[in-house]
């Protein structure tokens, strides 16, 4: 009888039974194996943080202090601070899920912490008045509505980009992704700033630039260096319109005169059909434009005969 092992839980995992005809499911914010390397870098780095500041520490403190007291104070100083980095970089992959969710969860933050903050000193008619002031301010004019829209397209495009680059993007045996920074909106799009983890690589990136477009429902993707000197850092261009297709006004129209008259073009006529009348007689009685010709063989300008392959051999003889 063979024994079932259950997997080690995970952050931000949740099994359920059931539902629709499935066993079960899960939804997985940090992968298992990302969640326990960095576990095991963060124990490497508390033992190794704790001598160097400890001893350290220790020696500054025995100009002020006796010995025996400043051991206990460097031991001190390097708990601390091996637990501090070593915390730091065990909830790393917590943090960087906030990071991910974190224009999202300002804004939930600001709405729901206004709200409470003008019931308190208003009333629910006043609170409301000022949400629907504020929505109408930014969804009526156009150019903030479109301001909007580009900064909302902002939000989504670094959600699809985590997506995509978990399903097919090739990362190292600890599951690192590449770290997505902030996103700008462009004419063309959108702009996200990107640093790639080791294993990876800016023509890597140009091999994968159709899927991403497809994940981003974008038109196309390009790919830039961010930095002259760290190839870690490059640009992502999302674009989903071309801004050449429009229609440019130019104001050197504005300066050209519209008072100039309309200058009249003499017609010449035209030919109803062809008369030897109308062609100009040639004189073709000048020798020196037109020289004569001779059995099929053109005369010499000086009106010298010109000399034949069979004169020249006779010479010879």
């Amino acid at each position: 009888m063979r024994r079932r092992v259950m997997p080690k839980p995970t952050f931000g995992m949740s099994h359920r039974k059931g539902g629709f005809g499935r066993r079960g499911s899960s939804v997985t914010l940090i992968q298992n194996n990302v969640q326990h390397s960095y576990l095991r870098t963060a124990k490497i780095t508390f033992y190794v943080v704790l001598p160097v500041v400890g001893l350290f520490v220790a020696v500054i403190s025995t100009y002020y202090l006796p010995p025996l007291a400043a051991i206990p104070i460097g031991l001190v100083a390097g708990t601390l601070a091996g637990g501090l980095i070593a915390g730091v970089i065990a909830i790393w992959p917590i943090l960087r899920a906030i990071w991910w969710w974190l224009p999202e969860i300002t804004l939930v933050v600001l709405l729901i912490g206004g709200w409470v903050y003008l019931q308190d000193r208003t009333n629910p008619i006043i609170t409301g008045l000022a949400y629907a002031s504020i929505i109408a301010a930014i969804g009526l004019p156009p150019i903030a509505r479109r301001f909007m829209v580009a900064l909302l397209w902002c939000l989504i495009v670094r959600h699809r980009l985590r997506t995509c680059f978990t399903s097919f993007l090739s990362t190292d045996r600890h599951g690192h992704l590449p770290f997505i920074g902030m996103a700008k909106p462009i004419p063309v799009g959108e702009r996200v700033w990107l640093w790639l983890r080791p294993g990876l690589s800016l023509e890597h990136v140009e091999t994968q630039l159709g899927q991403i477009a497809v994940a981003c429902w974008a038109a196309s993707v390009t790919v830039t260096k961010a930095s002259t000197s760290n190839a870690a850092a490059i640009y992502l261009d999302i674009k989903r319109r071309d801004v050449l297709r429009g229609l440019v006004g130019s104001p050197l129209t504005e300066d050209l005169p519209t008072d100039i008259p309309a200058a009249p073009r003499p017609i010449a006529p035209v030919p109803a059909q062809l008369d030897l009348a109308d062609v100009p007689e040639t004189d073709d009685t000048d020798s020196a434009e037109r020289p004569a010709k001779k059995n099929g063989r053109p005369a010499s300008v000086n009106s010298t005969p010109a000399q034949t392959a069979a004169d020249s051999d006779l010479d010879w003889i």
